[in-house]
């Protein structure tokens, strides 16, 4: 039980130090934070950064509009094929043989193992 109790208040001690130290590099970085933040220079550069993106966001707004209305388009078009077939319909493509700049077949990196799978 004596052991528990001198454990208990050394514990404590280095808790109440370790707090004081802790809180005042605290206030030290806390001071020397705002500090920076209100220099002149770093609100100048904050200002034009602002104004930048102020003058350029109508800009991006129009771009991500045009991206998503393609992606939507995308995903909705149940008429383009899933795979590109060098303009040969998918019927073709699965009953050609295969020309000379061609594979005959397609081999896995793994040699037909499962890459997560045991060897």
């Amino acid at each position: 039980m004596q052991k528990v109790l001198i454990f208990a208040a050394g514990a404590a001690a280095g808790f109440v130090l370790g707090t004081r130290s802790g809180r005042q590099t605290y206030e030290k970085m806390r001071h020397q934070s705002l500090e920076l933040w209100h220099n002149p220079t770093v609100q100048e550069k904050v200002s034009e950064a602002t104004e930048t993106v102020k003058d350029k966001a109508p800009q991006v707004q129009h771009k991500v509009g045009e991206l998503a209305k393609k992606a939507t388009h995308r995903g909705t078009d149940t008429s383009a094929p899933s795979a590109p077939t060098n303009g040969v319909s998918l019927e073709e493509a699965a009953g050609r043989t295969p020309t000379a700049t061609e594979p005959a077949t397609v081999t896995s990196p793994t040699g037909g193992k499962h890459a997560g799978g045991p060897n």
